[in-house]
């Protein structure tokens, strides 16, 4: 069975398997509400079915609505695009980039569905094991 990375916390239960991704290696771009391009760059750490963790260099507020746009190592689908809902800050104190939770609300396609299962379930699985 594949290695996944762990909850933070026992009340932490999650409906799927996350994955780590390559640190620095897998971009993230976001577009929050109103604004007509994804204007905040970052990196994902870990990514599933559900949502993904990553960071970027300004925090989004808990609860925000946004669009996201991941670039999945080794693939070359070109980015898979979802909409999701804030659900998790670390700590906003730290220095540097800020690394926050995202819940999927869902994928802006079919298509872009199937990618990011593919990826969890080939690519992702394989690294991790």
């Amino acid at each position: 069975m594949p290695e996944t990375t762990q909850p933070m916390n026992e009340s932490d239960q999650r409906q799927y398997p996350r994955y780590p991704l390559p640190a620095a290696y897998t971009a993230v771009r976001v577009r929050r509400a109103g604004e007509a391009d994804y204007a905040h760059e970052g990196h994902a750490y870990d990514i599933s079915m559900g949502g993904v963790r990553f960071e970027l260099d300004e925090a989004l507020d808990a609860g925000e609505h946004v669009d996201l746009a991941i670039t999945l190592p080794g693939r070359s689908a070109g980015e898979v695009h979802a909409h999701g809902v804030m659900v998790r800050m670390h700590d906003p104190e730290e220095v540097g980039p800020v690394r926050m939770g995202l819940c999927f609300d869902g994928l802006a396609s079919e298509a872009d569905r199937r990618e990011l299962e593919r990826f969890l379930l080939g690519d992702a699985a394989s690294e991790a094991a």
